[in-house]
């Protein structure tokens, strides 16, 4: 099974959470610099070739629109995952870093990584 961590939060976490799986076989992609249509296209075209790669997880930096991960979840088959920093936010995890390696941690277990 592959998942994809869609993480809203500051470049600063995002490079710790980074940081923090450098020596697994983790796709990373950053969106932080994309309008929304340029974001979703990017997010959804990195998804395919993730989907063909033998990385099982998907860790990628994005704005944290409800509407982008509404669409992917639509269009993409793997599990998605989103972890916000942005208290406002149905998503919102109040130590994103540690959620994520709370996250990472069960998939190690199932042996995914």
């Amino acid at each position: 099974m592959k998942v994809i961590i869609l993480v809203d939060c500051n470049t600063k976490k995002f490079e710790e959470m980074v940081s923090l799986v450098e020596n697994k076989n983790i796709a990373i992609i950053d969106t932080e610099r994309c309008d929304e249509t340029h974001e979703y296209k990017h997010l959804l075209n990195s998804i395919q070739e993730f989907s063909k790669s033998d990385s099982e997880v998907m860790l990628a930096k994005f704005s944290g629109r409800e509407s982008i991960i509404k669409e992917l979840g639509d269009e993409c088959p793997e599990m998605i995952l989103s972890l916000s920093s942005n208290k406002n936010s149905r998503h919102y995890a109040g130590k994103p870093i540690e959620a994520f390696l709370n996250l990472i941690g069960m998939f190690e277990k199932e042996t995914i990584i």
